[in-house]
């Protein structure tokens, strides 16, 4: 893909991008590498993953990282309760066949028989997913930063050759022409190794201005020019605060698609819980809310 139809692309399936963001998408799709997307929450970093998966019309993979999220929960599982009941189909005959066998070598038996740990017993998680040879796939791996550092250690052969070793199976390795899109997102919960951003590319997102959040409520809300005017001042204004929950651009939007039918004061003011996630930043919310309220309704 070029850069226009990149922004194009992206513009069509509701995200407004910027040069920066377009050149980002641009690599990653041409050197087939992970791309470490960080910035303040709310700027849009999920959002353009999304966007990604639908212009390129792929399957969407969500893994979200959290502190003790484990391997089988990130590569793949077995499925303990299909074994137990292969186990228990098969009981009777190997019985018959181990009565006479010593324990070794009824141990050998039994697994040459059933290989327990076989790809029919195999569960794969969303990384396995993404290079078995089921199809292309667009992988985001959110708030990576969340994760332990042992969970980032575990994820380094598969951003580097987009394959992993399954100790009872060997190696997985994606097929050349299924290479998976792969985003990572952090908020700087925690600083990332230097081994794990060698393996990526690199964007920070910006918070948007008055400009760029006026042109992403005209797209994906459909308001008029006054009303998007309006909101997009309050919102950049809103982003100057230290909220406990700042307000994303997904959010203004909502915000938007709840006033563009009647955006008069009394409907402004009472809607701030689509802005506000937080008791703490309501006061702060309201009255930021009241300053803008008069450029906002529809009158």
């Amino acid at each position: 893909m070029t850069i226009e139809e990149i922004n194009k692309g992206l513009k069509e399936n509701g995200y407004i991008p910027n040069d920066d963001i377009c050149y980002s998408v641009f690599e990653a799709l041409a050197l087939q590498k992970p791309i470490l997307i960080e910035g303040d929450p709310g700027v849009g970093k999920t959002s353009l993953a999304i966007a990604v998966s639908k212009m390129l019309n792929l399957p969407f993979l969500r893994l979200q990282m959290y502190d003790g999220l484990t391997k089988d929960e990130i590569l793949y599982d077995y499925d303990y309760q299909r074994q137990l009941l292969t186990l228990e189909a098969v009981k009777p005959k190997i019985n018959e066949e181990i009565k006479d066998m010593d324990v070794n070598a009824a141990i050998r038996k039994v697994a040459g028989d059933v290989n327990f740990y076989g790809e029919e017993f195999l569960i794969p998680r969303p990384v396995l997913n993404t290079i078995n040879g089921s199809g292309k796939k667009l992988l985001l791996i959110d708030e990576i930063d969340k994760s332990s550092e042992e969970t980032e250690y575990m994820l380094y052969e598969y951003l580097e050759s987009y394959g992993i070793n399954i100790p009872q199976l060997g190696p997985v390795k994606c097929p050349d022409d299924q290479k998976p899109v792969v985003f990572l997102t952090s908020n700087g919960y925690r600083e990332l190794s230097g081994a794990m951003r060698r393996r990526c590319g690199y964007l920070y997102i910006k918070k948007k201005t008055r400009e760029e959040i006026i042109e992403i409520l005209k797209n994906n809300a459909k308001v008029n020019d006054k009303v998007a005017a309006g909101i997009a001042s309050c919102i950049v204004s809103l982003q100057e605060e230290n909220l406990k929950h700042p307000v994303s651009i997904s959010e203004a939007v909502d915000w938007a698609n709840f006033l563009k039918e009647d955006a008069n004061k009394e409907k402004i003011m009472h809607s701030i819980g689509l802005l506000a996630k937080d008791r703490r930043d309501m006061g702060i919310i309201r009255k930021t809310v009241d300053t803008y309220a008069g450029e906002i309704a529809d009158m």
